[in-house]
């Protein structure tokens, strides 16, 4: 029945795109244009350099001096710590590449692989500054604030982790995990090649989502159901229109939302939850980077549809802390906003281990 159902909305789905084909095309080019613009210049070069810390083993050896701290504090080993760090530095759906290529290493074992999946695949900061702050708000430091709420609901998710205990890789495995006998030459071409063979299936979910969020928008079906949810939740029909939308592709859903929204506290919660969320695409986009791994999607939903929530709460508790700082500080400055960060991220570590250790 399940094939039946399936077989029937692709044939649907052909028939409409054969009625519509203009507006195919439009939304089909729109996304091809985000890909090849904006997200295959900001996200290549991350896969490119990641991968090649994963050849050449350095992530490996990285890892064996933050296990003691970790361990202590998150129950985590020092790699699936790393996956978070990098996994907010590259941007989706790299995290969920890694945590799958440190499984195979032998790194991390099935459980923790599947703990950190909950916390360690999130956006990247070009996208969020550059392209959300610079781009489509026209403000830069409005970037930096969304950032700031993206690593607060990450982060808050890595200490919820905490309490869910997993077992860990034991020594002897590590011991087992012998460096990489690739010399750079060798390791910088397979990581341009897995790359490209990455890059080029994130494409692909970007350019089919992207002519079904355009082809939904023209539907009068979907334009009175979101009037009839407006009404009936007192919301303006627009932004229910605008925010479901964005949930297939966060890319040209970002572009979306603040093209429909005024600019305010309303659209930078919008903005937040979708980021944090990643949408529809980025769901289909980790799920084929962990083919062959076992690890299940399900948990992943559900820790990002909860650090959306987080992120959307979050913007209006953070605003008014931002905006009376910034006035403190000048954007002028925004070279200290990551010293900043830093420094509370660690005095909220230190809380939380404090705290860890009077409940002990």
């Amino acid at each position: 029945m399940r094939k039946i159902l399936t077989a029937c909305l692709i044939l649907f789905l052909i028939l409409v795109m054969l009625m519509e084909p203009g507006v195919c095309i439009e939304g089909a080019t729109s996304g091809l244009l985000l890909w090849f613009q904006k997200v295959l210049p900001s996200l290549l070069p991350f896969i490119i350099l990641i991968n090649l810390l994963c050849f050449l083993g350095i992530v490996f050896k990285c890892s064996a001096f933050l296990t003691p701290i970790t361990k202590h504090l998150l129950h985590l080993s020092g790699s699936a710590f790393l996956i978070f760090v990098l996994g907010l530095i590259s941007g989706y759906p790299m995290g969920a590449k890694l945590i799958k290529n440190l499984l195979e290493s032998g790194e991390i074992t099935f459980e923790e692989a599947q703990k950190a999946l909950c916390f360690a695949s999130n956006c990247g900061p070009l996208f969020i500054i550059g392209t959300i702050g610079t781009l489509m708000l026209g403000q830069t430091e409005l970037g930096y604030f969304l950032l700031l709420v993206h690593i607060t609901s990450a982060f808050i998710m890595l200490l919820l982790s905490r309490f869910y205990p997993v077992t860990l890789a034991p020594k002897s495995t590590k011991q087992m995990a012998t460096p990489s006998k690739m010399n750079f030459s060798q390791a910088f071409t397979a990581s341009i090649q897995n790359g490209m063979d990455t890059i080029v299936y994130v494409g692909g979910y970007i350019i089919f989502f992207s002519m079904l969020m355009k082809l939904l928008a023209c539907a009068p079906l979907y334009t009175k159901l979101t009037q009839f949810l407006g009404t009936l939740l007192h919301i303006d029909p627009i932004h229910i229109h605008t925010f479901l939308l964005s949930l297939f592709e966060f890319s040209s859903g970002s572009a979306a939302l603040t093209s429909a929204l005024p600019k305010g506290p309303t659209l930078l919660a919008f903005l937040s939850a979708l980021v944090a969320f990643g949408g529809i695409c980025v769901l289909f986009q980790t799920q084929y980077v962990l083919q062959g791994s076992g690890l299940s999607i399900k948990p992943y939903i559900l820790a990002k549809s909860l650090q959306s929530l987080l992120a959307f709460l979050l913007t209006f508790v953070l605003l008014p802390i931002w905006n009376y700082f910034f006035n403190l500080l000048p954007f002028t400055y925004s070279f200290l906003w990551p010293i900043l960060l830093g420094i509370a991220m660690v005095a909220i570590i230190l809380f939380y281990r404090n705290l860890s250790k009077c409940n002990a």
